[in-house]
C-alpha cells in the first residue's frame, strides 16, 4: 500500500463494552487523527492526493495493489475545514488505460472508541480488497475510511447529529462526503454505486443512514450493530435533554420505523451479522431479522461463531463486501 500520509492505523472499536476503569485516549489517538487542521492544511493535503494520482504507477497495477491515500476534507457539517478521511483507489484506477473509467463506492465506518484508522488498521481492509479484487470476487472500488468522531465523550456520536446543531454527522456523511468524493475522484454516482458498511456503532449507522437516504445509497451492510439505540454513556452533549433526546433514538432505531419505509427499503439490498457470543446485540440483529421477513423486506442475516471485537469484523468483511457489491458490476 502506498501511503500519502504515515499514519498509525492502530485502534480499538468497541470491544466487549466500555470499561470505565480503562484510559481509552491513547487508544483512540492512535486510531483517528485529530478532526481538525488548518485550511492550509487541507488544500496542501488534497493538492498531494491530486499530485499523487497523475503520477504514473506500473509497479503498483504489475502487483494489483491498491493505493491508500490520507486526506483532509472540508466539513461544513461538522463546521470543520479540514477532516480526516482515507482513501482506497483500486489497482487500475492509476492505469492510463483507465483514465475515462469510474468506479462504485463504498464507505466504511468505524465503531467506538476508534477512528479512520481503524479499518485499514486492524481490519486489514486494503488487503481484503486487494485480494478480492485480484480473485474477481468484487469489482474495483474506491472506498472511504472517514473520520466519524465528533462532539461527545472520547469523541462519540453514536453518528447521530448533536441536538443542538454544534455538529451533523450525518450531513457530512451523505452530503459532505459524498459531493467531495463524486467532485474528486473518478466515481460513479448515483445510489445503485454506493454502499455503506459499518462494524458495532458504525453498523448501526450504515443500516440507519442507508435506509434514511436511499436516494444517496443502495447497499449497506453491518457486523455486530444495534437498530434500536438507548441511551448510553457519553452521549448526553449529542443527545440533549427530554423529550427531544428520546424522539432522536427513535428516529434513528431502524427496528422502530423500518415498516413505514418499507417500499423504498425493498430496492435496497441489505445485510448484517453478528457473532454468536454477542448476547445484547446477537438478541437485535435476530429481532431485525425477524422483522425484516415480516415486511417482506429482501436481505442476507448471517451468524458466525465469535465476538464483538477485530477477530470478528476482519474475517467477515469479506460477507459484507460480496453481499453489497454484486449490482455495481
Amino acid at each position: 500500500m502506498g501511503w500519502l500520509r504515515p499514519a498509525d492505523a492502530a485502534g480499538s472499536g468497541r470491544g466487549r463494552g466500555f470499561d470505565r476503569s480503562r484510559d481509552y485516549r491513547e487508544a483512540v489517538a492512535r486510531a483517528s487523527t485529530p478532526g481538525r487542521c488548518s485550511g492550509a492544511a487541507a488544500r496542501a493535503a488534497l493538492g498531494a492526493l491530486l499530485l499523487a494520482l497523475a503520477a504514473p504507477s506500473p509497479a503498483a497495477a504489475a502487483a494489483a495493489r491498491g493505493t491508500v491515500l490520507h486526506v483532509y476534507i472540508a466539513a461544513p457539517s461538522l463546521h470543520r475545514d479540514g477532516q480526516s478521511v482515507r482513501v482506497y483507489l483500486p489497482p487500475s484506477y492509476r492505469d492510463a488505460d483507465s483514465s475515462a473509467r469510474r468506479y462504485p463506492l463504498l464507505i466504511l465506518l468505524h465503531g467506538w472508541p476508534g477512528g479512520d484508522g481503524n479499518w485499514l488498521g486492524q481490519g486489514h481492509a486494503a488487503e481484503t480488497l486487494d485480494s478480492m479484487i485480484a480473485n474477481r470476487s468484487i469489482p474495483e472500488v474506491i472506498a472511504l475510511f472517514p473520520n466519524a468522531n465528533a462532539h461527545g465523550i472520547l469523541g462519540r456520536s453514536l453518528y447521530l447529529s448533536a441536538w443542538n446543531g454544534s455538529f451533523d454527522i450525518q450531513g457530512f456523511l451523505t452530503r459532505d462526503l459524498v459531493a467531495w468524493v463524486d467532485s474528486t475522484l473518478r466515481t460513479r454516482r448515483g445510489p445503485e454505486a454506493r454502499a455503506l458498511i459499518g462494524l458495532s456503532e458504525g453498523g448501526s449507522a450504515a443500516i440507519n443512514l442507508a435506509l434514511r437516504h436511499p436516494e444517496t445509497f443502495g447497499a449497506a451492510a453491518s457486523s455486530s450493530g444495534e437498530f434500536r439505540l438507548s441511551r448510553s454513556f457519553g452521549l448526553k452533549g449529542v443527545l440533549g435533554p427530554e423529550p427531544g433526546a428520546t424522539k432522536m433514538l427513535e428516529e434513528n432505531s431502524p427496528l422502530r420505523y423500518v415498516g413505514s419505509i418499507a417500499e423504498p427499503a425493498r430496492r435496497q439490498v441489505l445485510y448484517f451479522d453478528c457473532g454468536l457470543d454477542e448476547g445484547d446485540w446477537l438478541d437485535q440483529n435476530r429481532e431485525f431479522h425477524r422483522v425484516l421477513t415480516g415486511l417482506g423486506i429482501p436481505h442476507t442475516y448471517n451468524e458466525f461463531p465469535g465476538g464483538h471485537g477485530w477477530g470478528y469484523w476482519k474475517i467477515h468483511l469479506r460477507d459484507a463486501l460480496l453481499a453489497v457489491t454484486p449490482r455495481m458490476r
